[in-house]
C-alpha cells in the first residue's frame, strides 16, 4: 500500500535591491524599513516594472529613494535581471 504524500504551500519572496551611492548599504526597495519609511511600491508600481508586459526591463526606475542608513536620496534607473 502506498503512503499518501503530504501537500504543502509554496511561498514567493520578491526583493528588489539597490546599493546606496554614498554608503553602499544594500537596500530592498520593497522594504519600508530600508527606504526610510517610504512605500516605494505604491499600487504595485515597482512590481509591474519588474514583470512588464512587453518583456523589457529597460524602463525600470524608482525615484526619490532615501537610504535608511545615511539618509542620502537618490534615483534608481534600469534593472539587472
Amino acid at each position: 500500500m502506498m503512503e499518501e504524500l503530504k501537500t504543502v504551500s509554496a511561498r514567493l519572496d520578491v526583493e528588489i535591491f539597490a546599493n546606496c551611492p554614498k554608503c553602499d548599504y544594500m537596500i530592498d526597495l520593497l522594504n519600508e524599513k530600508e527606504t526610510n519609511g517610504e512605500c516605494l511600491n505604491d499600487d504595485g508600481e515597482l512590481l509591474r516594472q519588474v514583470w512588464p508586459r512587453n518583456g523589457s526591463h529597460d524602463d525600470f526606475e524608482c525615484e526619490e529613494v532615501t537610504c535608511t542608513q545615511c539618509k542620502t536620496e537618490f534615483n534608481v534607473k534600469t534593472l539587472e535581471w
